[in-house]
């Protein structure tokens, strides 16, 4: 049985932090489905067009801001484009969550965002575009220092949770709720292909089922069965997308017991069938 192969973009390619032009003829791979060698913050300045973030479309405009994770699919329409990718790994972001471990999962960072983006006035662009040209001087230094560059991200990130937060205040969590909704993510990530009910996450909080839906409602917009059917349904489209595993096999490996059950969720969700779904976006 073979595993999904869903490519890899490898533009950071084993670098600390890069820095390149956003533009539509960059990487091959970027019109198909693709994960990141790399986390990535798009800084467009020019075009328009559209891109999915794990399956869910959004606009690309001038003005604007992405964050994308390294375990997201990401998917760019073929169309005239401009701005920046700051490109940087594990390193970087572990260092600035230990110097700031409140920015954890916060703002522009949240994983489980509905808005994985912040729009720019002008104050906010000059801000970017003088960061990028610093980590620019910085990187063709003879003696570049890594301190130096892991606080130019650390600025451009802060800058961009800040704005998130005032554009999305409905997205953020309190501290203490913060904490919580992250430990139901790390379970959600470890168990929801063989956990399907919200009580089995609510039993092991050691919380009560409201409570754990408050949660989540004031992180996402979803209760947590809501998160759970998101979670499949986007591991669904990327096994059906990219995997040789049939469609039973993948059912099982969802953890439906009968794979007419996987046939109903996937309809009920997208308005088509798994066949019809893997015909038309098969990679």
């Amino acid at each position: 049985m073979k595993e999904n192969k869903i490519p890899v973009q490898t533009l950071l390619k084993g670098e600390y932090l890069k820095v390149i032009r956003f533009h539509k003829d960059l990487d091959d791979l970027s019109v198909v489905p693709h994960r990141h060698d790399h986390y990535e913050l798009i800084l467009v300045l020019g075009g328009n067009g559209q891109h999915t973030i794990n399956f869910k479309k959004y606009e690309i405009s001038p003005d604007k801001l992405f964050f994308i994770n390294t375990g997201q699919v990401h998917q760019i329409d073929n169309f005239d484009r401009e701005g920046w990718l700051i490109l940087f790994g594990e390193e970087i972001l572990n260092r600035f969550l230990q110097i700031h471990p409140q920015q954890n999962e916060s703002g522009l960072l949240n994983s489980f965002s509905s808005n994985p983006y912040i729009v720019l006035d002008d104050t906010l662009e000059k801000i970017f575009l003088l960061i990028v040209t610093q980590i620019q001087t910085e990187l063709i230094d003879a003696k570049q220092d890594a301190n130096v560059l892991l606080h130019y991200i650390s600025l451009f990130l802060l800058h961009a949770n800040k704005a998130h937060i005032q554009q999305y205040p409905k997205d953020q969590l309190n501290p203490i709720n913060r904490k919580q909704f992250l430990l139901i993510k790390d379970l959600v990530d470890v168990h929801y292909k063989d956990q399907h009910q919200s009580s089995f996450y609510a039993e092991v909080m050691n919380m009560d089922i409201k409570k754990v839906n408050k949660i989540c409602r004031q992180s996402t917009g979803m209760t947590l069965f809501g998160i759970l059917q998101e979670r499949m349904l986007t591991e669904s489209k990327i096994q059906l997308q990219t995997s040789s595993k049939s469609i039973k096999e993948i059912s099982y490996d969802l953890g439906f017991n009968d794979p007419a059950f996987f046939g109903k969720f996937f309809r009920k969700h997208t308005g088509i069938t798994p066949l019809n779904f893997r015909e038309k976006r098969r990679v």
